[in-house]
């Protein structure tokens, strides 16, 4: 199967590839926040994933895919879902596209299972890094409501060591090498 056949087999089978998540998302103990949304929430959000993929397949797009993933990570972080929730979530998106694809006997090219697994793993590295700016907006703001953030200081141009004079060979000190609290001498 190429890349435009595996597109209309997503898009014309979204929901049954969804189907097989509900279940999963709300029983997987590393998804334990799923259980709160209801199957039409799941329904949307795996309909998201997936649109995305049949959209990024043929274009290879990865602006495209920075922006939906770095949105996706942010809008996660804001309603509280951990981080390690979200990426596990894609990745069993992933696994049931396989599951799909295996169990309707579809013999999807090299190219085309690689570039679906780059995909995933784009998908997943974007929505982290999405995620991780928004945590790190929340820390700044955070810290200035409780005053505690600290105010930056001009950068002090570093000097250069001050080197000392040469000492002349009287001067110098004599190590006492093999003396008790010594290092070698």
């Amino acid at each position: 199967m190429d890349t435009i056949a595996l597109v209309r087999l997503i898009e014309g089978n979204t929901q049954q590839l969804i189907s097989g998540l509900y279940a999963e998302l709300k029983t997987n103990l590393g998804t334990s926040h799923y259980r709160r949304l209801s199957d039409e929430e799941i329904r949307r959000r795996g309909t998201a994933v997936f649109q995305g993929l049949t959209e990024w397949l043929p274009s290879r797009n990865d602006l495209l895919l920075e922006g939906y993933g770095e949105e996706f990570g942010k809008r996660r972080f804001t309603e509280g879902v951990p981080l390690g929730q979200v990426v596990l979530a894609l990745i069993l998106i992933e696994k049931h596209l396989w599951a799909f694809l295996d169990a309707s006997a579809q013999q999807v090219e090299t190219g085309v299972r690689s570039a679906v697994t780059e995909y995933f793993q784009k998908a997943t590295y974007y929505t982290a890094k999405g995620y991780e700016a928004a945590l790190a907006v929340s820390n700044r703001l955070a810290k200035r409501a409780a005053g505690t953030e600290p105010v930056s200081e001009p950068p002090t141009p570093k000097q250069p060591p001050k080197k000392e004079p040469a000492k002349a060979e009287h001067e110098l000190e004599i190590s006492r090498g093999g003396e008790v609290g010594e290092f070698g001498g």
